[in-house]
């Protein structure tokens, strides 16, 4: 910049007409990048209402990510209470989410670094809220939203590939899992029984050997008289240490105001929650309906 005969005269450079066009276009780029690698949202969504008229569901339901990818859950609530369970033998890496317990207002994130489908339930309503994450390894994402009435789906484009399940026996030799299996075969369990107990039976793997097994009956408030104010009250519970390979039996009694409520309706509808504990890994968890007759 200089002064000639009395005013100022600037030089500006020329910017290369290529390098400023290379320019411009990342400032649109880099956005739509940056976005694309944020993950799928899973939320829990409470509708209807109460006392007993409420549903809950996880939305979306299922969804598709790959190997590496990261998926959010989140329960915006800050009345109601929900929390996650996996019901695979291998579980991700979460942070900041209830695993086993329910809470209200959270939000975290779960990674997933092998390829395979995760299923997942909600602590606190099991039955509503089922729901899945599949890992495929070609990068692809697949998201799977409530579409129409409850239990209804509308599902977006699809992934190819091939995948293990986690828990799953890979050929060449066990991936590690207690269960003796996949989770409908290593659990045996009537859905419709009679009597103040229970029954059922697990195959336990070489690796859930030494482990420990817990039970649990769980029924609505609704059912139990003087239950505490919670959607799901205990019915009942067995825990079994020093698990040996092999078919497992159990046999779970009702506990005392469980009882009552079946001598009272002739009926109880229960959620079984069954946990396999080896010494070393992770649990398994796995989740059944029984209906118990007087």
């Amino acid at each position: 910049m200089r002064k000639r005969k009395g005013s100022w005269i600037v030089r500006v450079k020329r910017v290369p007409l290529g390098l400023a066009a290379l320019l411009g276009a990342a400032v649109v780029v880099l956005p739509a990048v940056a976005s694309s690698e944020a993950g799928p949202t899973i939320s829990a969504v409470n509708s209807g209402g109460g006392p007993y008229g409420e549903s809950h569901a996880w939305s979306p339901a299922s969804v598709e990510v790959a190997s590496g990818d990261t998926v959010t859950f989140q329960n915006t609530s800050s009345t109601v209470s929900h929390g996650v369970v996996w019901d695979t033998a291998e579980a991700p890496s979460c942070s900041g989410i209830p695993l086993g317990r329910g809470e209200t207002s959270w939000k975290g994130a779960c990674t997933f670094s092998h390829p395979g489908s995760y299923n997942f339930h909600c602590y606190v309503h099991p039955i509503e809220m089922k729901g899945t994450v599949t890992v495929s390894a070609n990068g692809t994402t697949t998201v799977t939203t409530p579409g129409g009435p409850p239990g209804t789906t509308t599902t977006g484009t699809t992934t190819t590939g091939t995948a293990t399940a986690p828990g799953a026996q890979e050929p060449g030799g066990p991936s590690g899992s207690p269960l003796a299996g996949s989770a409908s075969s290593a659990i045996r369990l009537a859905r419709l029984q009679h009597g103040g107990a229970v029954r059922g039976a697990v195959a336990v793997s070489e690796a859930g050997s030494g482990g420990r097994l817990e039970v649990d009956l769980l029924a609505r408030r609704a059912s139990l008289a003087g239950a505490p104010h919670a959607p799901l009250a205990s019915a009942g519970r067995l825990v079994r240490s020093s698990l040996r390979a092999g078919v497992v039996s159990f046999k779970v009694p009702l506990n005392a105001r469980a009882a009552h409520a079946l001598r009272a309706h002739h009926r109880l509808a229960l959620t079984v929650r069954i946990v396999i504990r080896p010494v070393h890994g992770s649990p398994a968890t796995v989740t059944r309906s029984v209906l118990l007759r007087s």
